[in-house]
């Protein structure tokens, strides 16, 4: 085959996104049952590619987060967090109402594909497995507790947004009026441009 070569190699990364911040996004696929690489999951595998965010330089950046449905097995404080971490994601992409919150519901997933939201990501530690101490830095990214939110989420005004892409979204798909996050309301703050949250989305969420 015939090749034009680049002048040079991408470095480090590449296009994927690998800096912990907060990051105004867009759904780009939605694969339901599935995990990042093509295995079988009780949940749901997203793509996005990054439009703004807490980080300089990364537009254009992509990466992709794998959720779970609650497992069963585990304590009800995990089996918790995995809920709180799922409503915060249905909420932020626009398919399904807080009113929904608290009651047994049908959620569409692959409705979420094309939606907007942001993203607060973070790196976890592993478990050192000589020394025993969680003090070994994961390789990829996680989602830091549920910290996804609406792109209309008061508690995300000052996180840099694309204005172009957010000109976009569906006028049923923006919620400007305040009181449509009053679920929020129990113990939450704003999300500053420190890529760490000053408070754990999870206690505006406890509720339910």
């Amino acid at each position: 085959m015939d090749f034009d070569a680049p002048e040079e190699v991408a470095g480090k990364g590449g296009n994927f996104l690998d800096d912990p911040g907060t990051y105004h996004v867009i759904i780009t696929d939605v694969r339901e049952g599935e995990g990042p690489i093509g295995n079988p999951i009780d949940g749901f595998t997203f793509d996005f590619d990054v439009l703004a965010g807490t980080v300089e330089g990364c537009e254009s950046k992509s990466g992709g987060q794998s959720l779970f449905a609650p497992d069963m097995s585990q304590a009800e404080d995990k089996q918790r967090r995995a809920k709180h971490v799922l409503a915060a994601f249905f909420i932020a992409a626009n398919v399904m109402d807080p009113n929904s919150l608290g009651k047994s519901v049908k959620i569409d997933v692959a409705a979420a594909n094309g939606q907007q939201l942001v993203i607060q990501l973070e790196r976890k530690m592993d478990q050192d497995k000589k020394t025993g101490k969680w003090d070994v830095p994961m390789k990829f990214l996680k989602i830091s507790f549920s910290n996804i939110y609406h792109v209309d989420d008061p508690r995300v005004a000052g996180i840099p947004k694309n204005a172009d892409a957010i000109g976009m979204i569906d006028a049923d798909k923006r919620h400007t009026d305040p009181t449509w996050f009053a679920f929020t309301a129990k113990k939450s703050a704003e999300v500053k441009r420190d890529p760490q949250p000053k408070q754990d989305v999870d206690d505006a969420l406890a509720a339910f």
